[in-house]
């Protein structure tokens, strides 16, 4: 599923792996986002307790999180017919064409995905370990 919903929008599959593994704490959770959410990129989530978005399924909260890769990664029109990541249009296309600028403090227009040091490094540090 991964895989699949990663290589229909061109994204990585690798890079997502490697995103739910950093985002769900290798899916032990644990942090505002509940395993119940199936939302496994922290979508929405923006620390002190606010939990981010829910979405009904595995696939469908999977599907959201490779569209909004795309989104940072590109300016390619999504693939898909339905957009499902509700925060796909706040996101400014095409800032993140490189992983490490997934990164907000790493990223030379001072976008990304997470506010957290090194953030984009870090999932090159999982992907590079298998």
């Amino acid at each position: 599923m991964i895989y699949d919903e990663a290589v229909f929008e061109n994204v990585r599959p690798e890079i997502l792996y490697a995103q739910i593994m950093l985002e769900t704490g290798y899916l032990q959770y644990g942090g505002d986002v509940e395993i119940n959410q199936f939302n496994f990129g922290g979508l929405g989530a923006t620390g002190n307790g606010v939990k981010g978005n829910s979405f009904i399924d595995v696939r469908t909260g999977i599907k959201a999180q490779v569209q909004h890769l795309k989104a940072y990664a590109s300016a390619e029109p999504l693939n898909a017919t339905q957009v499902v990541d509700e925060r796909f249009r706040y996101v400014t296309r095409n800032t993140a064409p490189y992983v490490e600028w997934l990164g907000i403090k790493e990223n030379p227009a001072g976008k990304g995905w997470a506010a957290s040091a090194g953030y984009g490094f870090n999932l090159m540090k999982i992907v590079n370990s298998f």
